[in-house]
């Protein structure tokens, strides 16, 4: 289930450097506590603990108690499903700057994640190595055709997903990070 962001106060959730990567850690290790979380990231614990709440109000993250081994203690997950926003969709210029500023901390952190792995290639096995990929191409299409492909693209990396959602990561299963961008270009 794909949630639809319209409500650019809703967005500013994301558009917040810190908030985006604990976001994106949820996401790769599931439930953590906020103080394992700002460890990971290098944060102070009650900045942590202020994004996640603020994470929270805007429906991102959810509180999970029941993992809570005292009153102490505080589990966050993300709130199952994926999130989506349309910049066309978020009306009036706060709506467009909003998307811009979580798009471009977006497209920031992915390409610092790229140059990480790059720095570190020869640290990772032979076999991670060679599977690893990079790889850009020009086609000619109309926006129908590049909706189309877009829609078959996602629809392969979902099923990916949702078989091996569930699967523990270490051994021989890692998580693998897969960003795609396609867009219209002058040469």
């Amino acid at each position: 289930m794909t949630r639809d962001i319209t409500d650019p106060e809703i967005l500013k959730g994301l558009a917040q450097p810190i908030r985006q990567k604990i976001y994106r850690l949820l996401a790769q290790i599931g439930p953590a506590t906020g103080g394992e979380l700002s460890k990971r990231l290098g944060t102070d614990p009650g900045q942590t603990s202020y994004h996640l709440r603020e994470l929270a109000k805007r429906g991102f993250v959810e509180d999970v108690p029941e993992l809570a081994r005292d009153r102490r203690e505080r589990w966050w997950r993300l709130v199952p499903g994926a999130v989506s926003w349309s910049s066309l969709e978020l009306a009036g210029p706060e709506g467009a700057a909003v998307a811009s500023a979580a798009k471009a901390q977006m497209v920031i952190d992915e390409f610092e994640r790229v140059r990480r792995y790059e720095q570190s290639r020869a640290d990772w096995p032979a076999e991670w190595q060679q599977a690893a990929m990079s790889s850009d191409s020009f086609l000619r299409l109309t926006a129908a055709e590049l909706a189309e492909l877009n829609r078959e693209l996602l629809t392969v990396v979902q099923d990916w997903a949702a078989r091996t959602r569930d699967l523990p990561v270490g051994g021989d299963r890692q998580n693998v990070f897969l960003f795609l961008h396609s867009f219209p270009e002058r040469p």
